[in-house]
Formats: structure tokens, sequence, C-alpha cells
């Protein structure tokens, strides 16, 4: 009950033309000189300026800072809360709470993560040149394949008296009706066992090689666009696929800053096998047991 009577007493210290004020100066950006050291309210002795509490809004995740942002009446709901964050930590201090064993140990642990966080960062975000993209790009060509195709799943199921024999007879059978001219889709419902590319009717856009069974893919890239093939043994049943659109590779401009992040994986790997070559790691795999 205190500490929410004198939460609304230093409210008070702050008048609704100046908080509106200090709302329509951060919305603008406003960049006067001394703009920023404006003291909107006061916590017994302490100040909290304009720039303390812009500065703490900033650490905040982009759609909560959008929604503080919204309003003076939300900025004075963020204010009324950091307020209570300095009253809770002057506490906490007065207590000494800062001294607790517990609390050390959450302090160097969040300590050591941020700094993990700060380095993994710096170098998984470097800057990488033009050629070192288009290089990579024509080395790896075939991660950036796309296509697009439609597909018939007849899965093996021993359990439930669907054995290889009794698959490929079932597959045979769509087939057969597939060449008589009936329509893709209509079979795609009736008989597929892949329940995912089923409510799509047996759509599914790929992006990359080795989506799908080896067997599978080696006839996607045989086949030209509207094509169909023949049942596709595989270890887990068959398939029977329509080419919708024909393996291409996608433009560099749709893939470069998926080229960004690998490279930026690649690097930070590179990085973490070297430190380990430095410091020597030894793992003793027996002791694990």
């Amino acid at each position: 009950m205190k500490i929410l009577i004198s939460l609304s007493m230093m409210l008070l210290a702050v008048g609704c033309s100046d908080f509106d004020k200090f709302y329509r100066e951060k919305k603008e950006a406003s960049t006067h000189s001394g703009s920023g050291s404006m003291v909107i309210a006061r916590v017994g002795p302490e100040e909290i300026t304009k720039q303390e509490l812009i500065k703490s809004l900033n650490h905040l995740p982009v759609k909560r800072r959008i929604f503080y942002l919204s309003s003076p009446e939300r900025m004075e709901d963020y204010l009324q809360s950091y307020i209570n964050q300095v009253l809770l930590y002057d506490e906490a201090l007065k207590r000494r709470m800062d001294e607790r064993k517990d609390i050390k140990e959450n302090l160097e642990n969040y300590k050591r993560r941020l700094l993990i966080q700060a380095l993994a960062q710096e170098i998984n975000n470097r800057e990488f040149s033009k050629e070192e993209i288009e290089t990579y790009y024509t080395k790896n060509a075939d991660q950036f394949v796309q296509f697009k195709i439609s597909q018939i799943f007849i899965k093996l199921q021993p359990e439930k008296g669907m054995g290889r024999d009794e698959a490929r007879a079932k597959a045979d059978n769509v087939m057969e009706r597939i060449n008589n001219g009936e329509e893709f889709e209509k079979l795609v419902s009736e008989f597929s066992d892949d329940p995912a590319s089923k409510k799509k009717g047996g759509s599914f856009t790929y992006t990359g090689k080795g989506r799908l069974p080896v067997e599978v893919e080696s006839e996607v890239f045989s086949l030209e666009e509207g094509e169909i093939s023949n049942p596709i043994e595989t270890e887990s049943g068959f398939y029977i696929i329509r080419i919708v659109e024909a393996p291409n590779v996608l433009p560099l401009s749709q893939v470069e800053n998926k080229i960004r992040l690998e490279l930026g994986r690649k690097g930070f790997s590179e990085y973490i096998n070297e430190l380990r070559k430095e410091k020597k790691v030894e793992i003793f795999e027996d002791k694990l047991q």
C-alpha cells in the first residue's frame, strides 16, 4: 500500500502537459541539444530524465516499443512501470540482496550468456563481399533449385495389411486410372496417404535438392513440366509424381539474404573449430557412460 501511495505522489510530479510534450518530442525524434536531460519524474532524490526513459524503452522488443509509443497514455503507463522498477531496485539494494550468493551466481551466468551472445552476433553478422556471395551461389546452386510437384503417396502399412505387394498393386491401379483420364487431384484425395500434401491437392513446392527420397528426386529431375511419373518404389512406399513446375534455379536476388545467413553460420562454425584446436579440447567419452 505504501508503494502505491508513493507511486501516486511521484506521478503527480509529472504534469500532464509535460508528459504530452515528452511524448510528442519522442515521436518527432527531437534532436535539440540538451532536450534529453528533461526531468520527467522524481523518486525521492533520484531524477528520471527523458533520455533515461527513452534508453530503457529502446531495449524493449519492437512490438512492445511500438505499443508504448502509440499514445501519451501508454507512454505514461510505461513511465509508471519504470518507476516501479526504480523503487524495487533501490529496495533490493537497501536489503543488500546483491550480496546474496544465488544472486551473484545468477548475475555471473547472465554476464556469461550475454558475452557469448554478443561475440556470436559479431561473428555471424559480419559483412560479406559481393564476390563471396556470388561464389557461394555458384558453388551451391543445388540449394536454390525450386520445383513444384503434385504427389500421390501409397504408404507401406504391414500392420494394416498393406505390405509391399499390396501397395504396389494399389499404386498400379491408381496409375491405370490416371492413364484412363481421371483427374489427378481427385485421385490424390481418394488414395494418397500423405496428409500434409493431401490437404493441398497433393501439391508441394520444394527449394533445394535432398528434400525428397533419392528415388523420387531423381525422377523429378528427369521429367518435363506436366509429365506424370510411373509409380516410384521407395523404402516407405510408392510415389506417383506430377511435375507442376519444372526445377529451376532461383535468381541470386531472391536468395542473397539466405546466403548471408549461411555464410555467417559457416564462419561461426569455422571460428569455433579454430578455438577448439587452439585450446586442445579433449572429450573423454568413456566417462559419459
